[in-house]
């Protein structure tokens, strides 16, 4: 069977859409909060948008298949200061990869990611960072992700 679909780089008439896939794959790895959160949490979700991809710090890629939008990834390109492993401190971060559970394991996720990864080289940027869930982890694998033991995540809420 061919799928057929087709990649293109998101737009901000796009922003609706990736605020309802970010929401959807959140729902699938944590516990979601009450509909009042949701809301502030969608305003957030769109300033954060509009601003970074009129900055060009956010890139997203979409598939779509009869004109609708099956998969979605994101690409954030941020700084720290200077270090020993990365010299300039740009790295980029892969978030918002999500494909719509009909669609998995037909390598749309694998397109996408090819598509960051160019995008990545165009910045001249090295240093790579995304969390992986369960159900991704073996993509990641495929590229040459590896666990960072030496750079856990940790968070304090305050």
């Amino acid at each position: 069977m061919i799928v057929m679909y087709l990649l293109r780089k998101a737009i901000l008439d796009d922003i609706d859409k990736l605020i309802e896939f970010r929401i959807e794959f959140l729902k699938e790895i944590q516990d979601f909060p009450p509909d009042k959160e949701i809301e502030i949490f969608q305003k957030y979700l769109k300033e954060f948008f509009i601003d970074k991809m009129k900055s060009n710090e956010f890139i997203a890629w979409l598939a779509e298949s009869d004109n609708e939008i099956i998969a979605t990834s994101g690409l954030s390109f941020l700084q720290k200061p200077p270090h020993f492993i990365n010299i300039t401190g740009k790295f980029a971060y892969i978030m918002n990869m999500y494909t719509k559970p009909e669609w998995r394991r037909k390598g749309i996720g694998s397109e996408l990611l090819e598509k960051l990864l160019d995008e990545i080289k165009k910045h001249s940027i090295e240093s790579v960072v995304l969390h992986a869930t369960p159900y991704g982890r073996r993509l990641y694998e495929k590229y040459g992700f590896k666990e960072n033991d030496g750079d856990k995540e940790m968070i304090l809420l305050l």
